[in-house]
């Protein structure tokens, strides 16, 4: 059987199961709770699956992987390190952002700080930013469709719509299935491509820097990094946490995941049992990444960061089980932009729309609505990818920098800081907007999104102080008109 019918056989059946997922879930996601949120009774298993279905994205599986092909371990310090200390400030923030009732993020912002304005604005930068983000899971569906159906990468891309749309049209119970799925064949893959990877080189054992180095030098290559992490300082390392670490902290995507659990333990277990199992899936990623340097140094030469991984396996590492990987890759893609994707609807149409209407839309109008919005932001997406960055890897970080910049001080400081204003919150978001433009072009010692938050965490916490002050000058002054 040719490979091209083999892969084929496994993109219709998974095609199918994504179908018959979407489609029964219609019949649950007949009310704007249920689609949004899953009527927030979601337990620990399925928030488990969601939650790290979400996580795993093509920057993980495509974005990281070449990067440490190309860089090393130090990749950890820009992505993972950052990722998980970000998750434990999401684990902080449970208690106190499920003491609201509300269905979407940009919610929150109303219900805190009093502020409509601040719920459409907030809702305007989600859409945008999670478009942008699904580029780059659109990228890596289109890397590893072209390689599945042996097709032009642009034709490739606009197979995504029988994915996304499939699974996230059925809301967010269709999502969670979807993700669920998606997971258990991920954790396959990277598993049986881990062990295949490592049984190809002699005295593996575990493999370090020093290791590779002295392999490739063995078989005449030289030691040299590539791509958009070489040559980082130890300062812009340690502050690139403020766009993958404090912006996935910040993120909606998760932020929402806490809001539709059951109760506060499943979230609380959920995000430390995603550790634990995040922790073992890195591994074996830092592992492979590492490993396909030792046995295929030169495609270095051949291969940006965002395709090694597809490459080695579909070509250099070719089997029956190539298809079922690359299919595992797609689902990856699949389930971040679902969520973002369901994000992009409820914001759109709940946030903004709803709130500039005159007259109060039903709930059958509200979902209507938001399927169209997740159409126009899968289409917007999709155009956008048809000219996609080189390094995905790097680009997220960037995107993740606008959350940490615009939505960090609003989350903690209004989550924890108890004399926060509305005119702040306004006015930390609209500054984090202007240093996020202004600090992105300039060439820096720190990484950008690092000074654009603190300037807008300082406004988050002036603003209110400036106002207490002048209210205690204008109180006595009246005192002393009095006297």
């Amino acid at each position: 059987m040719s490979r091209t019918l083999v892969y084929l056989i496994y993109f219709t059946l998974y095609s199918f199961l994504l179908l018959f997922i979407g489609k029964s879930s219609l019949r649950d996601s007949d009310s704007i709770e249920k689609f949004f949120v899953g009527e927030k009774k979601t337990g620990t298993r399925a928030l488990f699956f969601t939650f790290v279905g979400t996580w795993i994205s093509a920057a993980t599986i495509l974005g990281y992987t070449g990067n440490v092909y190309q860089n090393g371990t130090r990749v950890l310090a820009v992505s993972v390190i950052p990722w998980f200390m970000g998750a434990m400030l999401l684990y902080a923030v449970v208690n106190r952002i499920r003491e609201y009732d509300i269905l979407t993020i940009p919610e929150f912002f109303e219900k805190r700080f009093h502020s409509g304005l601040l719920q459409t604005m907030s809702a305007l930068l989600m859409a945008g930013g999670y478009i942008l983000y699904l580029v780059i899971q659109i990228k890596g569906f289109g890397i590893a469709a072209s390689s599945l159906l042996n097709i032009d990468y642009k034709v490739a891309v606009f197979l995504v719509y029988l994915f996304i749309l499939y699974s996230t049209f059925g809301g967010f119970n269709s999502v969670t299935k979807s993700d669920a799925c998606n997971l258990i064949m991920l954790t396959i893959s990277v598993g049986v491509v881990y062990f295949a990877v490592l049984g190809r080189i002699d005295n593996a054992g575990l493999l370090t820097d020093a290791l590779v180095e002295e392999r490739i030098v063995s078989q005449g290559f030289p030691v040299k990094g590539a791509g958009e992490f070489d040559g980082y300082s130890t300062l812009m390392y340690a502050t690139t946490f403020f766009g993958w670490g404090m912006g996935l902290a910040a993120n909606p995507q998760y932020l929402i995941r806490i809001v539709a659990a059951r109760d506060r333990q499943s979230a609380k277990k959920t995000i430390l049992w995603a550790l634990v199992f995040l922790a073992g899936i890195y591994f074996a990623l830092t592992e492979t990444g590492l490993g396909l340097r030792i046995l295929y140094p030169d495609l270095i030469e051949i291969c940006g960061a965002d395709d090694v991984f597809v490459y080695a396996v579909n070509n250099r590492m070719f089997s029956q089980f190539s298809g079922f990987f690359l299919l595992s890759v797609i689902g990856a893609c699949v389930s971040t932009a679902n969520s973002q994707l369901l994000l992009i609807g409820s914001s759109l149409a709940y946030d903004v729309t709803a709130r500039m209407r005159k007259r109060k839309l039903s709930e059958e109008k509200l979902l209507n609505l938001t399927r169209i919005y997740i159409f126009i932001g899968g289409t917007a997406a999709l155009l956008l990818s048809l000219n996609p960055p080189e390094d995905i890897l790097s680009f997220g970080s960037d995107i993740w920098g606008l959350f940490s910049a615009m939505l960090a001080p609003l989350i903690y400081g209004g989550l924890y800081y108890k004399n926060s204003s509305r005119r702040g919150a306004v006015a930390a978001f609209l500054t984090g907007a202007v240093c996020s433009g202004l600090f992105y072009r300039l060439d820096l010692p720190v990484y950008w999104a690092f000074p654009a938050t603190a300037c807008s965490g300082a406004v988050f916490f002036a603003v209110p102080a400036l106002e207490r002050l002048r209210k205690k000058g204008g109180s006595l002054s009246e005192r002393g008109e009095r006297r």
